[in-house]
């Protein structure tokens, strides 16, 4: 029997905000990062909206870290998927 220490699905924080990792919100919305500019102080991040194909679905948005992060978005456990 394998324990489980380790929540699957949880709220995205600052360390989990790399390039290509893929967030959802609350109503099943998921989104790529693809950039984030944290040089000169900037502290950005930009992000594609995804269709159910995880294909882009619209235009590069862009917020700074502390505006994407209380949106509230959701990121998998590696190797778990949303």
């Amino acid at each position: 029997m394998s324990s489980r220490t380790e929540t699957t699905i949880r709220k995205a924080v600052e360390p989990d905000l790399e390039v290509g990792v893929i967030c959802a919100d609350r109503d099943g919305n998921r989104i790529r990062i693809d950039r984030i500019d944290v040089a000169r102080g900037a502290g950005t991040v930009a992000y594609d909206f995804l269709n159910d194909e995880l294909r882009v679905q619209e235009g590069i948005q862009e917020r700074s870290i502390e505006q994407f992060l209380a949106q509230g978005w959701f990121t998998a456990a590696p190797g778990k998927s949303l």
